[in-house]
């Protein structure tokens, strides 16, 4: 079983990032009051369904005390709901059924059904922004009177797509992507929990692949802690992890900061020897020069990079004017252009890291 399957949160506290949406959600069942019709936003991964299944157990819970928010996942309700075996939780692929039929067929009948066993009858309806203009309009007359007993949770990665009168009807609550702070205190008790041990630089870099994405993380940890029993080093990791050319790309900028035209055309080089892809180490130059700039803008709080990660930002930012970090990434955008033109992309390249030594 993978490992976001295996260690799927179960709880409000459990889920990683998220503290407003959870803090919200928690207060409302508390104070028991609920809105019928909620649509949890954001990018795919972060943890919308998870926060939607928990939410449905928590409301549903027969022996949470009136001043709790947590769901037990023991009493009767909840392992019906954990275990698939009740009829009053409805999880449906909008992606897979778009048409008017689906929605009056497995929603709108199936919401006018009294409850087989469950307090409250929760729909979670995710990727609805696939629905069609019909099956929305058809929604919509069910968003306006729903049965008292019924709540739905509408999960969409592209909101702009979903009606404004869908959403008008609904509590909205807009999902982050994932702290590095946070995804790592997760992916560290995934690690005890399998009694292995990870280098500090290998949870840098599936933090920096995942991209604020928990289950892309979790995903990608799996198949690392599969190469060992106990212990993975950097080494080892490597043999899963994409190839990384951070490392070149800040000998890179660092030659650049230095007005080293020599020193940055010799790594150019040595990129190509070692059969680097020249387009992917400009795309990741740009990645890096973008966070360059959100860091020396006063963003750094909100840059989606690991620790190690953010000491090399500090450096470079010691090297360079936020001006000349402009100036260069145009250079490399430009670069990108150009090398649709070029048959050698190498030119291109070189080009614009000469321009970049050699900035006014």
């Amino acid at each position: 079983m993978s490992l976001y399957r295996k260690y799927r949160p179960l709880t409000f506290a459990s889920i990683a990032g998220q503290e407003h949406i959870k803090q919200t959600l928690e207060n409302e069942i508390v104070r028991n009051e609920l809105v019928h019709a909620y649509i949890f936003a954001g990018p795919r991964a972060v943890g919308k369904t998870t926060t939607a299944r928990v939410f449905a157990r928590a409301l549903n819970c027969n022996i949470r005390k009136t001043k709790q928010s947590e769901p037990c996942n023991s009493c009767e309700s909840c392992e019906a709901i954990l275990q698939g075996r009740t009829l009053d939780i409805i999880e449906i692929d909008a992606a897979s059924h778009t048409g008017v039929d689906n929605v009056r067929e497995n929603i709108i009948a199936a919401a006018r059904v009294a409850n087989t066993m469950l307090r409250y009858k929760v729909f979670i309806i995710d990727e609805v922004h696939m629905l069609s203009t019909s099956a929305f309009n058809a929604l919509l007359k069910l968003l306006e009177e729903p049965p008292s007993s019924v709540v739905f949770i509408l999960a969409t990665t592209e909101l702009q797509k979903v009606p404004a009168t869908i959403i008008s009807r609904c509590q909205r609550f807009d999902f982050m992507r994932i702290s590095p702070a946070d995804m790592k205190a997760r992916l560290t008790l995934i690690v005890e929990q399998e009694g292995k041990t990870l280098e500090e630089s290998v949870y840098d870099d599936i933090i920096r692949l995942s991209d604020g994405c928990q289950r892309d993380a979790e995903s990608l940890l799996g198949q690392i802690l599969a190469l060992h029993d106990k212990k993975i080093d950097a080494k080892l990791a490597a043999l899963v992890l994409p190839h990384s050319n951070r490392q070149l790309i800040a000998q890179l900028l660092g030659a650049i900061a230095s007005r080293n035209t020599s020193e940055a055309i010799k790594l150019v080089d040595s990129m190509i020897a070692e059969g680097v892809d020249i387009e992917t180490v400009v795309n990741d130059s740009i990645e890096d020069l973008r966070s360059l700039l959100r860091f020396m803008s006063g963003a750094g709080d909100t840059v989606q990079e690991a620790q190690s990660t953010r000491a090399t930002l500090e450096e470079l930012s010691k090297k360079f004017s936020q001006q000349e970090v402009l100036t260069i990434t145009d250079y490399f955008a430009q670069c990108l252009q150009d090398m649709r033109l070029f048959s050698h992309i190498q030119l291109p390249f070189e080009i614009a890291v000469v321009k970049s030594c050699l900035r006014s």
